[in-house]
């Protein structure tokens, strides 16, 4: 396997969705449509990656019968995985779609709380597993697996120099803008923590995009102006989705970092269509309902109806 993608999911997590006709305060609501899927950014990246015949393996923590539901889960994609097994159980998240306003409720579980010897056994299996050229780390983090916890990940990545890729929400991001990363993919709001900053346009999210270069390889920000602005050290690129039906939004960042990193991976460093892939990946899962990424012949698809432009 010449390129190979390890991904590290923190806190994954048992992605239940359904579907209801209205949500009643203090009321019974029946749920139908039931969707069980595993989740959580990292797991999600090596989904699409999987489905784009890119060699990945998916990491992480998984505990009790939930952690073996979602193993078998991605055992029927036929993704590989070497997980650590963790005392606690791990958690499910439920998105909850209304049929009548098209709005979606999302409720995400704090997780379980990893033990110290646990996040050894997960410092150990990263120098276990041989051949790989990038470490993509996505989602949340668990309870007592901190800031410092994931740095030794990233240094320990470092140290067998494997470029990392960080698809963390904003407040863990901005704790690692002093270390080298290979992409990260804020949304705007995101974009602003990092920042300090409250702009909004493409000058002036590339301007100070351009500012995280020192330490990071390509900052992609989402959100901005209908689309998003790729900011590499050769060039700066913008682009939108093709217009497509919105069915869920769960999932859609994850495999635009996903399609990104299938490029990078595979020795195309063109920002544009780097940006133009990752693009077409993300309307190909929002198209989709909850729960289910986008396929890959909808991404090569969508990827002719993209157009990326340099700015």
């Amino acid at each position: 396997m010449k390129h190979k993608i390890l991904t590290i999911t923190p806190n994954p997590a048992l992605d239940i969705s359904g579907t209801v006709e209205l949500v009643k305060l203090d009321e019974k609501t029946y749920v139908h449509d039931e969707t069980r899927t595993a989740g959580g950014n990292g797991i999600n990246a090596a989904r699409i990656l999987h489905r784009l015949d890119v060699p990945v393996i998916a990491s992480g923590f998984l505990g009790g019968s939930i952690g073996r539901e979602v193993s078998h889960l991605l055992d029927a994609e036929g993704l590989k995985h070497r997980f650590v097994r963790v005392d606690e159980s791990t958690r499910v998240n439920m998105t909850i779609t209304s049929l009548r306003s098209h709005r979606q409720t999302r409720l995400s579980f704090a997780g379980p709380r990893i033990q110290e010897r646990e996040i050894d056994d997960l410092a150990k299996l990263l120098k276990m597993i041989k051949g790989c050229k990038m470490l993509v780390i996505g989602g949340s983090l668990p309870p007592r697996f901190g800031i410092t916890n994931l740095m030794r990940i990233i240094h320990s990545a470092q140290d067998l120099s494997i470029p990392v890729v960080v698809d963390c929400p904003g407040e863990i991001l901005k704790h690692l803008m002093s270390t080298k990363i290979l992409l990260i993919k804020p949304n705007l709001e995101e974009f602003h923590l990092l920042t300090g900053s409250r702009v909004q346009s493409i000058l002036e999210v590339k301007k100070r995009a351009v500012k995280l270069l020192k330490n990071i390889s390509f900052v992609c920000v989402s959100s901005v102006q209908g689309g998003a602005l790729l900011v590499t050290p050769n060039g700066c690129y913008y682009g939108q989705s093709p217009k497509i039906k919105v069915k869920s939004t769960v999932g859609a960042g994850d495999s635009m970092v996903a399609a990104m990193c299938a490029q990078i991976a595979k020795g195309n460093h063109s920002g544009s269509e780097i940006l133009r892939w990752g693009l077409a990946a993300a309307a190909a899962t929002l198209s989709e309902k909850s729960g289910c990424l986008g396929r890959a012949s909808v991404i090569a698809m969508l990827y002719k109806k993209t157009v990326v432009k340099v700015v």
